[in-house]
């Protein structure tokens, strides 16, 4: 299993978990852009979503292994192209500090394998704390990775972007993770695309959770510099040959799904209706987009 079973040059983009209630058409907020009917059960969340974008990047993995049946849960409601990113338990990169916990990672990874062909990726997110003077913990670590799905690092230290780093990542076959975040910003981190481990990369687009948002019911933030430059530069990576798995952060601009449709709009690529909408409620976004049918629509 690799993070992209499809045609090579593939950028996914998506959402950075799909439940808030802020999405919801209840949200008092006369600017709101609602993402979900307010009668949207809980439990169809994941399949509205999916009609939208074909990625997500799972939080609550972060906390527990999930279990069995929610993992085969997933599967079922989501189309035969849709993917899924999974963060990797914080009791083996923020508690045991990669350590320790090998049991525990070799039940996730199974636990994992149950997604098949929808699993894009395991995100190994460390702390800003884990500087480079843990590389030989990271150096044990890496070598128990169970063959054959796709890892991904992510570092928040900024110190980790040196040539050292990607030879480590490239003898374990672990992908890369760039983006726009707290710790490490666009500018760093595009310069890098060039010199990838591996022939995919990760891209996490966030914003700072201390930067005044309140609310994640519409966009709120332009940050369309930063979408155009990272646009570009995975545009380029996909005439490479190169694949993406793009996730938006709701504290990027207010509201992720609007910051995924603009970021596919300058792609090049579909830009589906929200679930609440309907094919010709368009002008409903909210974000002068052009729309399509529902990718559950597009493929009937």
């Amino acid at each position: 299993m690799t993070g992209f079973d499809v045609t090579s040059g593939s950028i996914y983009v998506g959402c950075q978990g799909w439940r808030y209630a802020d999405w919801r058409a209840v949200a008092p907020c006369p600017d709101a852009t609602p993402f979900y009917r307010a009668n949207t059960p809980a439990t169809h969340e994941l399949a509205c979503y999916s009609r939208t974008f074909d990625l997500v990047e799972v939080d609550s993995t972060f906390y527990a292994v999930p279990q069995a049946r929610t993992l085969e849960g997933w599967a079922a409601q989501t189309p035969q192209d849709f993917r899924f990113t999974l963060k990797l338990p914080r009791a083996l990169t923020h508690e045991a500090r990669l350590r320790r916990g090998r049991g525990t990672l070799l039940e996730f990874c199974k636990r994992s394998e149950l997604l098949g062909p929808k699993l894009a990726a395991i995100l190994i997110q460390l702390p800003p704390s884990f500087g480079t003077d843990e590389l030989p913990a990271l150096e044990r670590f890496l070598p128990h990775l169970p063959a054959g799905l796709p890892f991904a690092v992510e570092f928040r230290d900024p110190g980790w972007l040196n040539w050292r780093t990607l030879e480590l990542l490239c003898r374990h076959q672990v992908a890369l993770t760039l983006g726009e975040t707290p710790w490490i910003d666009t500018a760093t981190s595009l310069p890098w695309l060039e010199h990838l481990p591996v022939d995919w990369v990760y891209v996490r687009i966030m914003g700072a959770k201390q930067g005044g948002l309140e609310r994640f019911t519409h966009l709120q933030v332009n940050r369309d510099r930063e979408l155009s430059e990272w646009a570009a530069a995975l545009k380029q990576l996909a005439l490479e040959g190169r694949n993406a798995c793009v996730l938006l952060d709701n504290h990027f601009q207010g509201f992720s799904p609007g910051s995924a449709s603009l970021l596919k709009r300058k792609l090049g690529q579909p830009i589906h209706p929200f679930p609440r909408d309907s094919i010709h409620s368009g002008g409903q976004l909210g974000l002068d987009l052009d729309v399509v049918p529902s990718r559950e629509d597009a493929t009937m």
